[in-house]
């Protein structure tokens, strides 16, 4: 009896399907004909259209699908169109948000005709690694073995030394193959990832990787708003990315901040906290721990070894997470991830804790040095907790490209900020002390600022 009546709803759900799918037949037919009057060299896309459509649409919802189910749907059905519009029909055509990513060009690294040149433009750390860790390079004889498949031996390292739960801990490919993971693990084409309008770069092209939309929180002189965060939550929002402290800005989320948010944050939205800079912090009103995963089973706190240890080559990274999550990131995470010299080089790095202190203390008396430096140049720096100083170019509208060209000149590479949206503005690593010196000599030279 049970069956019969199953096969009965079933065919009323079939008979639904043919329905839908001649409306769908002539909604085509439609779009076809608006695409006709679309100038073609431009986006055929109206994204104000499409949200307004989502909005009535949720707004006359009475079924019992999910409303980031409708969201998700109706995105695809405005992607298909788009292409209707277009005749990608012969077209070799990548997912949704593949055409529209900007590729990640990172610092600049070389310059033509110059070799003594001073990079300060990856945020990268200018004091080097621990000196032990080049003896297991040379030392090393394992290669044709794999690593441990789930880097178990470091887990354990750094849960000693971090207090924290091994089993939680998972290991990426540099801390961005976790971000990408988290995105992949928790993302459906459609959903959306909030994170900051000037963040990140990775965070938007992951989302467009993943097929999901970024929704930009605003920034408050160029820290994370937590209440635009709070107030652009959806249904359709899946993940919130926060780079604490921020790049490029170097401003962070207080404990206070922090709280507050993931207090007001549903529990079904995965909060990463992206910890890249998280050791160089010294101030009292930053959470430099772990317990909020403690207190907040949706959230992942992420941390390198590309900065404070200085290990940016051997592109190695790892998160702290709930149980639920670890168990959901280990299923995602591509076995051996973590290659055998890495793992090596990043034990012998956390056991020498003292030179790890070292790079952080140099590190702050030359950010320190450094931004008194610029402010009698009168250059406008945010003040930074992190291994990098952010500048503010506002004298007039060329100020950033002509800084930028003449320390360019003189073989110091910094980092212009276009592709952060940013045009005014410039990022400059904290090197060592002589490089930061030479840096300023050169400034003091520009009759722009004087």
């Amino acid at each position: 009896m049970t069956k019969k009546k199953i096969d009965i709803l079933r065919g009323k759900i079939n008979n639904l399907d043919d329905e839908i799918l001649l409306l769908l037949d002539q909604r085509s037919k439609i779009v076809n004909e608006i695409g006709t009057f679309k100038d073609k060299s431009k986006s055929v896309i109206d994204v104000n259209r499409e949200k307004s459509i989502l909005n009535r649409l949720l707004k006359n919802l009475k079924g019992h699908y999910s409303k980031d189910s409708i969201v998700r749907i109706w995105r695809e059905l405005f992607y298909a169109s788009a292409n209707l519009q277009v005749n990608h029909s012969v077209d070799i055509l990548p997912k949704r948000g593949i055409d529209n990513i900007k590729i990640y060009k990172g610092g600049k690294q070389t310059v033509a005709g110059q070799t003594n040149i001073i990079k300060l433009s990856s945020n990268e750390n200018a004091l080097e690694p621990s000196t032990n860790v080049y003896q297991i390079m040379q030392t090393e004889k394992q290669l044709h073995r794999y690593a441990e498949i789930n880097g178990q031996s470091l887990r354990i390292q750094l849960s000693k030394i971090h207090s924290i739960e091994e089993n939680q801990i998972v290991l990426g490919n540099g801390s961005n193959e976790i971000l990408f993971m988290s995105a992949l693990a928790f993302c459906h084409p459609g959903d959306e990832i909030i994170h900051s309008k000037y963040g990140f770069e990775m965070y938007p092209i992951i989302t467009k990787i993943v097929g999901a939309i970024s929704v930009f929180a605003e920034e408050i002189d160029y820290k994370i708003s937590v209440d635009s965060i709070i107030k652009q939550i959806t249904t359709s929002t899946k993940i919130i990315f926060i780079d604490n402290p921020n790049n490029p800005s170097g401003t962070y989320l207080n404990k206070n901040d922090l709280d507050k948010l993931l207090s007001n944050v549903p529990k079904n939205i995965v909060v990463i906290i992206d910890g890249a800079y998280a050791e160089y912090v010294q101030n009292n009103d930053y959470d430099s721990g772990f317990d909020l995963v403690k207190k907040f089973d949706n959230v992942v706190i992420t941390r390198t070894f590309s900065k404070v240890y200085g290990l940016a080559g051997i592109r190695l990274g790892w998160c702290y997470t709930s149980k639920k999550i670890a168990s959901i990131l280990n299923k995602v995470k591509p076995p051996f991830n973590a290659n055998i010299i890495a793992l090596k080089i990043a034990t012998v790095a956390l056991e020498d804790s003292q030179h790890l202190i070292k790079v952080i203390n140099e590190n702050k008396k030359n950010r320190e040095w450094f931004e008194e430096e610029l402010k009698k140049l009168k250059i406008k720096c945010i003040p930074s907790a992190t291994n990098f100083t952010f500048l503010e170019c506002t004298k007039d509208s060329n100020m950033a490209d002509n800084i930028y060209t003449l320390l360019l000149n003189n073989g110091i590479i910094v980092r212009q900020l276009e592709s952060y949206g940013l045009p005014h503005c410039l990022r400059i690593t904290i090197g060592t002390r002589d490089e930061m010196k030479k840096t300023i000599d050169v400034l003091k030279k520009a009759s722009f600022l004087s």
